[in-house]
This record gives structure tokens, sequence and C-alpha cells, in this order.
């Protein structure tokens, strides 16, 4: 076995802290005397290292374990089946590694002596890691979260930390240069929070399974519109009513740079669609800058599309959330690159002497997996905002150019016409 065929790791879910000038150190345990400790357990196949833990809970932005090694041993962050992040030393190498559902990454490693100190936490966007031997910290790498999850976290060690010590859970306000929602911004109607509210709850975040197959596209009912079958854009226009300028791929349409927002040429209203999409395989960016897209129904309430594998977000702004108003009630993304589907039932609104009489009415499943279920849309929300209704009628299904190229594939609908 190799030296890093170990540990358990990884943090989350967010939250903003605010008004905090100082870094603030949340638990210390110098010579792990105090309680709050789970027993010391062995880790098979490992040569005798062993763990100990204690529940991080639902970790906020800018937090970090810390701890002082004289030998081996490490510090380490378990989001649980076999996904975790750790920093450790062994052999004087001190390596950091990231583990996903048993897949191991190297993401860095150094050779450093004597007494060294290691760091393990998260900045806002990424986990990092990091060393130090003398008066500075050093940065070994940084990589992907692993979920949004509670984690455990706490030490590694091959002789039950008797050279280790200082244990501490800090809150750095160094790390905290990445905002994950905003505070200042109207209250959406019905809830307790504010638009893009960085305080509210993370959807927990799932494997969807295989209910909704990713390899190859179905195909639509009999009565279905298609709108792309794989061959053309015949039923697309941009803003403008001009042709597209989204790009053809094989079987596929994707948004290029400055392709602008593209929408059906037939307008709807109550409807059910289906549409699959794939964020980009390669990962750039973070928070709403990673694989960003939306589905607008009716031209006007937007179904968020997002790359939200390992990306935290406002939990109002992530995949198969209404825009601005509502989260998932799970987070069911696939990896970046990999296709995804949501099936969309839409109710319009009903309006009578310029009043509305009938909410919007939304139903989604994404991969197969319910995460809205009947939800009354309350207004016309978009981004740090929130508005009235206004009296309108069906409109045109629009996909959203928000700078990433996104692809999609296999989109259908279904007009849903009043059952006489």
């Amino acid at each position: 076995m190799t030296k890093t065929t170990f540990f358990t790791a990884v943090i989350l879910s967010l939250g903003l802290v605010a008004g905090q000038a100082a870094d603030k150190v949340h638990f210390e345990d110098a010579d792990f005397s105090r309680e709050g400790w789970s027993d010391f357990t062995e880790i098979p196949g490992t040569g005798g290292w062993e763990v100990k833990r204690r529940d991080l809970g639902g970790l906020v932005q800018g937090m970090v374990q810390e701890i002082s090694i004289e030998g081996s041993g490490g510090i380490f962050l378990s989001a649980g089946r076999g996904s975790y992040a750790s920093v450790f030393r062994s052999e004087g190498v001190i390596y950091a590694v990231r583990f996903r559902d048993g897949e191991r990454s190297l993401v860095g490693q150094a050779d450093v002596a004597d007494t060294v100190s290691l760091r393990l936490g998260f900045d806002g966007a990424f986990f990092i890691y990091e060393y130090r031997s003398g008066d500075e910290w050093s940065r070994l790498g940084k990589s992907d979260i692993i979920g949004v999850v509670s984690y455990t976290g706490g030490i590694s060690s091959p002789n039950r930390a008797s050279d280790m010590s200082g244990y501490r859970i800090v809150e750095l306000e160094s790390l905290k240069g990445v905002r994950f929602g905003y505070t200042n911004t109207p209250k959406i109607p019905g809830t307790p929070w504010v638009v893009h509210d960085p305080f509210r709850p993370q959807p927990h975040q799932i494997h969807p399974g295989t209910v909704a197959p990713s390899d190859v596209p179905g195909t639509p009912p009999s009565d279905a519109i298609v709108l792309f079958d794989g061959t053309n854009l015949d039923a697309w226009e941009d803003g403008k009513g001009n042709s597209p300028k989204w790009t053809l791929g094989d079987g596929y349409f994707e948004c290029g740079k400055k392709s602008g927002t593209i929408r059906t040429k037939q307008k709807f209203g109550s409807v059910q669609l289906h549409i699959e999409w794939a964020s980009p395989s390669e990962v750039k960016g973070s928070s709403q800058g990673r694989g960003n897209s939306g589905v607008f129904l009716a031209g006007i309430y937007e179904l968020q599309v997002q790359d939200n594998y390992d990306n935290l977000t406002y939990p109002d702004g992530q995949a198969s959330s209404l825009y601005g108003f509502r989260p998932p009630r799970v987070n069911a993304s696939r990896p970046p690159g990999v296709w995804q589907s949501y099936d969309i039932i839409f109710e319009i609104p009903e309006f009578a002497d310029g009043k509305v009489v009938k909410k919007a009415r939304i139903t989604v499943l994404h991969n197969g997996v319910l995460t809205q279920h009947g939800v009354e849309i309350p207004g016309i929300l978009g981004h740090k905002k929130t508005r009235p209704y206004r009296v309108h009628g069906p409109g045109h299904i629009q996909l959203q150019d928000h700078g990433n190229p996104v692809r999609y594939r296999n989109v259908w609908i279904r007009e849903l016409k009043p059952i006489q």
C-alpha cells in the first residue's frame, strides 16, 4: 500500500459570518485532553495509523483546522463514503490529498523536516492545504470541495498523537475573500430569507442514481413538439428574432462567447418541458461563474442551470433552483461534463382585471430526482431583486448566455391544455 491510502476528509455548509475583524478560535485542545473527541480508531491497511474525530457540522467560510507535528501525522475533513481531504506528514514528506468516492487525487507535497504546523480548511470556494515550518504559511495547493454535507474532522496519527499538539479550529478573516450571497437584497415573499441569502440552509448533495440515464438521449412522446433533435436550430432564434449564434455540435448545441440569449420561435403557456444539459468538463471558476445558464419559462421565470457538483453558491441560485426564490430540495447534480436532465411541469399564472388570480406553479425533476414540487412562484424574481406579477400571457422558452459554454440536447415540450 502507499503512504496515502488512508484518512477521511472535507468540509462545508455555507454561511457568511459578518462583522468579525479578527480571527476567532472555535475549539482548542493543546494536548488532546478535552472532551468532544471520539476514541482513537485504527484505519485498516495502514500499518497502525489511527484517527481521532470530532463532529464539525456545517462549517462556515474561512474555517480551518490547525495542528503542530514533530514526526508523522496530520489532519482530515471527512464527508464519509470514501470522500475526504487530508494534509499529513509521513517519513518526512508532507502530502495533501483529496478523495472523492474512493478516487484519490494528490494535491501537492513537500519535504519538510523538524516540527511543522499543518492547516486544512475552506476559503469560500476551495479547500486549502498549507504547512508552516517557520513564520510564514506555505500553500501546498487547493482543490474543489467534495459535497454539501456536514463533516467530521480531526487528526490522523501512527502513534496515538504522542508527538502532536496544538490542535484548534479557527475562523480566519484572511480566507473570507469570496462572498456567497447578499444580505442587502429584498426579502423573498413568504419566507424569512432575502434574495440570494448566504445564511439560508444549503441543500444536501446526493448522487442522483440512474433514474434518468445520462449516456444517450431518450425519445420524446408522440404528441411532443420537438424543439431540438440534434440536427438543427430551426425552432430557435436570438432575442431579436434573428438566427441564433449558438454552435451546433454532434447532437447538441452550445452557448459560445457572446452568443446571447436564445429562445424558441413559438410562445408557450403551461407546459411539460424536457431538456438535457451539460456544463463544461473543464472546470473553471466557482460559485455563479461555473457552468452557468438558465431555462426561462414564459420568458420570465428562471430555473437555474449551473455546475453545482462540489461547487457552493447561494442556495437560491444553484442548479434546479427557482432563481432568486427557492433552492432545490436536494442537490442532485452530476459531475462536470456529464449530461443532466430537467423535467419541468409549469403552469402559467392567470389574471383578471389586471390582477393575478392564480399564481404560476412549477414542479421539477433534476436527473429524475424531485427538487421542486408544486411550488407557487410569488412574483417575478431575479438577480438581487423581487417584483410583483405583471399581466402576461404565453412567452418564449429562453436559454441564457451567462458566459459559460453550456451544452443542450434532446429538448421537447408538451402544451398542457385545460381538460374539457
